[in-house]
């Protein structure tokens, strides 16, 4: 059973994408949503079964070539999620609907502006400057969280129960393999669909070996290859987050007691934001898009919506609606340099959307390794790391500690997206529970140098890895920026060339894997690219 075998269910798979586009559009505009995820559920039958996570995994059992066995990959990692969806369709839709719903009761006047919805709460809290009112704001938020505990262990069992489906092992073991293709290098040996024992050191049962010779101790279980990349990467970045990350958090939020907030505020309004205006946010990249030569609009594919509603979430987002005829790029604008990162990963991810041809398979179109377009998304992101584009497109002339900053900022996002990896694993396996709750504390700590509260840590798991995606992304990123910087100077940025090899990554849309894209650049999958480039912005 092949790609052509599959039609009703690829096809059913497409107009589910679309159906998830409008509500993930609304979502990121802050406005109605058009229909509910059970009424999607009900429309597609078949790309939400059981019959069509099954189809895939024999189809991609069969496949033979890289192309086909990518696309087929990528459709059945899109139907395990839906499977999910189909298992607790009221629950996803409450989980979509929890952020509007207001919920945060702020202290000191409930009276003057009653419950707010928890979408804006989280979107301003950053950007208030007193520490004792954002600690205020954070903890009515987490109260609010709590609230919402139930539905999201109903939404981690079904994730874990269809993971299940994929008959690759346990929930943790079968995600894993999800991510296989995107992490191992090419011509490296793959590990077969099912996992298979290890052989036992003895072929005689315990009850016949000899007498004389003691059985071996159990040895510890092998760690994964994510659960070792992520690992190394806290490991070498350790001394850098306690050392200077630690200084500048402190030198921050004026306290030697760092708290969430604090992270927050660092992360999203440092003391220096105001050197990123609001207003100059979209003018910003659009000075740096001439220099390249870019468009934006991808000959019209895509528009750039800056909108202020009340529901909207923070950042921007790149949403597909019909790709590549149609995409969005929405922008909540706000003051910082986190904003024009977001602005700049929306975009990222909005070009490889719109820069397939209209004829590509729609696994090229919708699907695809999500550490592609996290990829995509950070390349462009990374341009904040760059002192140069920093004077010349933003006009933001930063003194070198706030510089330093910028590069810590970095650091810890992507150790937080290391330790969300290690804790989604854990939690795969212990539980959506305490013990997960008290891992992921630890590792937040460790990560980002603050405690997390207990509402808010399990909101930062993800049963699908999400957050390892990202990390890969940012791995690549940052090694494609050193490919581009060799090939085309330190200001690689402004130079016309750089574009043929930008639209030469987007214009094959989400077909290529990750250890493909390694190897045409002379590399292969690490985190290495990124641990050097952040000791360098640090530095």
């Amino acid at each position: 059973m092949g790609l052509r075998e599959l039609a009703d269910l690829r096809e059913d798979t497409a107009e589910s994408c679309k159906d998830l586009a409008r509500i993930e559009l609304s979502f990121a505009r802050g406005t109605p949503f058009p229909l509910t995820l059970p009424q999607v559920v009900s429309a597609h039958r078949l790309a939400f079964s059981r019959d069509g996570l099954a189809q895939a995994r024999e189809a991609l059992a069969r496949a033979t070539g890289a192309a086909r066995a990518a696309r087929l990959a990528a459709l059945r990692d899109f139907l395990v999620r839906a499977r999910a969806l189909e298992l607790e369709p009221g629950a996803a839709q409450e989980a979509l609907e929890e952020p509007r719903r207001p919920s945060v009761r702020l202290p000191g006047d409930p009276g003057l502006h009653g419950a707010l919805p928890p979408v804006a709460v989280e979107r301003d809290l950053p950007f208030v400057r007193g520490r004792e009112e954002r600690a205020a704001r954070e903890t009515a938020l987490a109260a609010a969280w709590r609230n919402g505990a139930s539905v999201r262990t109903a939404l981690w069992e079904a994730a874990q129960e269809a993971l299940s489906e994929l008959e690759l092992g346990e929930p943790a073991d079968a995600v894993l393999a999800l991510h296989e293709r995107g992490w191992s290098a090419p011509g490296r040996s793959q590990p077969s669909e099912r996992a298979q024992p290890l052989a036992p050191p003895s072929l005689l049962p315990a009850d016949e070996s000899p007498s004389l010779v003691r059985a071996a101790p159990p040895s510890a279980p092998e760690q994964s290859s994510v659960t070792q990349a992520c690992e190394k990467f806290l490991s070498d970045t350790d001394p850098l987050a306690r050392d200077l990350g630690a200084w500048l958090l402190e030198r921050h939020s004026g306290a030697r007691a760092i708290e969430h907030h604090d992270l927050l505020a660092f992360l999203h309004a440092p003391r220096f934001a105001s050197a990123f205006p609001r207003g100059e946010l979209l003018r910003t990249v659009r000075r740096w898009a001439e220099m390249l030569r870019l468009d934006l609009s991808a000959g019209g594919a895509i528009s750039l919506e800056e909108e202020e509603r009340a529901l909207q979430p923070a950042g921007s987002r790149a949403v597909a609606v019909d790709p590549p005829d149609e995409i969005r790029a929405v922008t909540f604008p706000a003051e910082g340099p986190r904003a024009v990162g977001d602005l700049l990963s929306a975009i990222g991810r909005a070009q490889l959307r719109a820069g397939a041809p209209e004829d590509a398979p729609p696994e090229d179109l919708w699907l695809g390794d999500a550490a592609l377009a996290a990829a995509c998304g950070a390349l462009l992101e990374g341009l904040l790391l760059d002192g140069a584009w920093l004077r010349r497109c933003a006009r933001a002339e930063l003194p070198r500690d706030d510089e330093r900053a910028l590069g810590v900022a970095a650091l810890l996002q992507a150790r937080l997206d290391a330790a969300s990896a290690l804790g989604s694993l854990l939690a795969l396996r212990e539980g959506l529970g305490a013990a997960a709750r008290q891992g992921y504390g630890e590792l937040h700590l460790r990560a980002a140098l603050t405690e997390i509260p207990e509402a808010l840590a399990l909101r930062q798991l993800d049963p699908w890895l999400g957050p390892w995606s990202d990390l890969r992304g940012r791995a690549l990123a940052a090694h494609l920026r050193a490919f581009l910087r060799e090939r085309y100077d330190e200001d690689y940025w402004r130079n016309p060339r750089t574009l043929a090899a930008l639209q030469g990554l987007w214009s094959r849309g989400s077909r290529p894997t990750l250890p493909e894209l390694w190897g045409e650049t002379g590399g292969e999958p690490s985190l290495r690219a990124l641990t050097d480039e952040l000791s360098r912005a640090c530095a």
